[in-house]
């Protein structure tokens, strides 16, 4: 009597290349499944990368994630003024406007940015110091730029705020 293999221990000559091929391929799949992270050796992303990453969990009301990704931006390039605003904007967000002002005055040291003076502004504002805030006010006017329109409602608002 004649006895029959197993249906998977049926190979056809010619086919133990493609057998063992689907082996390797299956024990693969398998040892993948059973990773629960995958590690990244070298980060494909650049520090303006990172802030946009950042600035769309930020919109997304992820905070949490957005100041991983301005920190993140921040390690590959420490002077990228824009990612440290940011991190100052969350910081203001949260009404922790102490920790703001320093992340503005950090951007500051890098930048004559006028977004982080008008932002330092409002940080100083939201402290009742109207007078060093008037002083940021001014020095965003008059570096101007694309918000120039918000830079002069700061302005404003520290004037009033300083009679």
């Amino acid at each position: 009597m004649r006895r029959r293999s197993p249906p998977f221990a049926r190979v056809r000559e010619g086919s133990a290349p493609t057998a063992l091929a689907l082996a390797v391929s299956v024990a693969a799949m398998l040892c993948l499944g059973a990773c629960s992270h995958l590690v990244v050796l070298h980060d494909p992303l650049t520090a303006p990368e990172h802030n946009d990453l950042g600035l769309s969990y930020e919109r997304g009301g992820e905070p949490r994630l957005a100041r991983n990704e301005y920190r993140h931006a921040l390690r590959i390039d420490r002077h990228f003024v824009t990612a440290r605003v940011n991190l100052g904007n969350l910081e203001a967000a949260r009404g922790r406007w102490r920790s703001a002002e320093k992340q503005y005055r950090r951007a500051l040291r890098d930048s004559a940015d006028a977004d982080a003076m008008n932002n330092l502004a409002v940080a100083l504002l939201r402290q009742r110091r109207n007078g060093e805030a008037t002083e940021w006010a001014e020095r965003a006017v008059h570096a101007g730029g694309p918000r120039d329109s918000t830079y002069r409602a700061t302005l404003e608002e520290a004037q009033r705020a300083g009679k």
